[in-house]
């Protein structure tokens, strides 16, 4: 800030720099003011965390000690039925927490995958028609995994695989009237917009009214006469 340039604010070099070093004392203060509150912040939520992550560990090792307390009283008072009885619902509880976070990772990598397919389908097609597009194209798309985890892609209409991938996909839409209308550079009859276009402002016009690039498009499409 130059309040040299300032209209009728007549100050002296010594005032000047005096206003200059209060101002930028200020914003100095301001700044470390919200640096110290967002690590302040930040310092809170950390310890938020480590005092859940305290309290999950804690519940963890008194259930872990109920468990065991409960096994030793059982063997004490030799009740082999409720011995076993207790074992089985360690491991229904142990197999059921592991299958949630099996479903959990399968459900996180399924959405991945679904969604990086997805996307590329979508590119194929024209910005206006995407919205609409995106729900059918994700009804369309499976994706399973083969024996070594590896994705697979199919994309079905009315029951039947009409493609295994985006490229074949693309094909496909390429040939249906549904598709081919909203397809990235495809009109309703398949063919180029701007071409088609071009072709029949071309072949109407007289040609001593067509511009320079319209006579050299004329006579490309012209085959000459033969002897």
């Amino acid at each position: 800030m130059d309040l040299s340039t300032i209209e009728g604010l007549n100050l002296t070099p010594e005032q000047q720099a005096s206003i200059m070093t209060a101002h930028q004392t200020g914003i100095d203060a301001a700044t470390t003011g919200l640096v110290n509150k967002n690590n302040e912040l930040l310092g809170e939520k950390k310890a938020a965390m480590q005092n859940v992550n305290d309290q999950n560990e804690a519940l963890e090792q008194a259930r872990q000690v109920a468990t065991k307390a409960e096994e030793e009283r059982l063997k004490l008072a030799g009740d082999v039925e409720g011995l076993k009885s207790h074992y089985e619902g360690q491991l229904a509880e142990a197999t059921a927490t592991a299958n949630a976070a099996a479903e959990k990772a399968n459900a996180a990598l399924l959405s991945r995958d679904k969604g990086s397919v997805l996307n590329d389908a979508l590119s194929l097609i024209h910005d206006d028609y995407k919205d609409l597009a995106k729900a059918q194209l994700s009804n369309m798309l499976k994706i399973g995994y083969n024996d070594q985890g590896e994705a697979i892609t199919t994309f079905e209409h009315n029951g039947e695989v009409v493609a295994n991938n985006v490229g074949e996909f693309k094909s496909w839409a390429g040939e249906q009237s549904a598709f081919k209308k909203i397809l990235n550079g495809v009109d309703s009859s398949g063919a180029n917009t701007a071409q088609s276009r071009g072709s029949a402002s071309v072949t109407n016009k007289p040609y001593s009214e067509m511009s320079l690039q319209e006579q050299i498009a004329h006579n490309k499409n012209v085959k000459p006469l033969r002897n």
